[in-house]
């Protein structure tokens, strides 16, 4: 299956400036393919679309999508982010300059005309002073626009998709987004759902990205233990699929070149302390048998705290409060590897 993060090869794939289409956009959950649909919808007309998703959801990728399966597709596709560009700056390369309109200045055309027939993707909208988002309501509404230093009117009229990674009601409510350039920018709204809304797609993402990374590094990893599945499903994914590519990536840099398997003792610190710290351990033990009930929970915590001190042996030791002699000789006896 074709995957929404392809590397170089799909960064020649399109002459409009585009990487992604529908068909590169992993996951099989419900809500993923929802989206998917509705956006299809939203990409058969020119009406303006916002789209709404956290950091890392993929808002650019649905934008390309929506321009590349849409009448509009053989046109440019022209991205900002407009919170990467100071105000003083980003008027003029939304809007173009004329020479002499302040220093170094040349007669330069804006994104709006370089996305002529094509599509200009707006993101994080919400970021754009009130003063330049009055400036980009007039240009919607007009159709035209006036570089900066310059007194003529330029036709203008490329499909708008926007994007914010907040609530667009909320910076409304906080005077951060106008409310009226909100509602000429939503006729169509698109909320892509967090990492943490579509569990079921954590695998096949997982999959993806060990089978790229891994190459890249020259590790042998093939797959991912039980507990780090575990561990992926608790936690709350603030950074989407970004965070989990990054994470996936971190873990393969940590692995031998020997290793096939992910473990715990490969994750980023945040994830590893957050989830084997001991009160989020301990199991529901089925009892047929206690002396081996008790064996196996031995055994989960010696293996818990030697992975949560880094298979540093002295420091586990210390920690369970024994010596460092004895924790020798159950790792021994419960047969516990002693590195990673």
């Amino acid at each position: 299956q074709k995957n929404l993060y392809s590397g170089e090869q799909k960064r020649r794939k399109h002459a409009n400036g585009t990487i992604f289409e529908f068909d590169d956009i992993i996951g099989e959950s419900d809500s993923i393919k929802q989206t998917i649909k509705i956006a299809k919808k939203f990409a058969r007309s020119l009406s303006p679309v916002i789209i709404q998703g956290e950091t890392g959801t993929g808002k650019e990728l649905f934008a390309q999508s929506i321009h590349n399966y849409s009448s509009r597709a053989n046109g440019p596709f022209v991205a900002v982010n407009c919170a990467a560009i100071p105000e003083s700056l980003l008027e003029g390369i939304l809007f173009g300059t004329c020479k002499g309109a302040f220093t170094g200045a040349e007669d330069k055309r804006g994104l709006f005309e370089e996305a002529a027939e094509g599509t200009l993707f707006l993101d994080e909208i919400n970021s754009m002073s009130m003063l330049l988002q009055t400036k980009l309501l007039r240009v919607l509404q007009n159709k035209t626009v006036r570089r900066v230093g310059g007194n003529k009117e330029i036709r203008v009229n490329p499909r708008i998709i926007s994007a914010t990674n907040v609530d667009p009601m909320e910076s409304i409510a906080k005077n951060q987004l106008r409310n009226d350039l909100y509602y000429r920018l939503a006729v169509a709204t698109l909320v892509i759902p967090p990492l943490r809304n579509r569990l079921d797609d954590i695998p096949i993402l997982a999959k993806y990205f060990i089978e790229k990374n891994s190459k890249i590094m020259g590790k042998n990893i093939k797959h991912i233990s039980d507990e780090v599945f575990e561990i992926f499903n608790k936690y709350n994914w603030p950074g989407n699929v970004r965070e989990l590519e990054h994470v996936i990536e971190h873990a393969i840099n940590m692995a031998d070149s020997t290793d096939t398997k992910l473990g715990i003792q490969h994750l980023p610190p945040h994830l590893r302390e957050k989830f084997t710290h001991k009160h989020h351990f301990y199991k529901d033990y089925k009892v047929n048998n206690l002396q081996q009930t008790l064996l196996n929970i031995e055994r989960d915590i010696i293996t818990q705290e030697m992975i949560h001190n880094d298979y540093n042996i002295t420091k586990t030791a210390k920690n369970l409060g024994i010596s460092r002699q004895h924790l020798q000789y159950r790792l021994k006896k419960l047969n516990i590897n002693k590195q990673k």
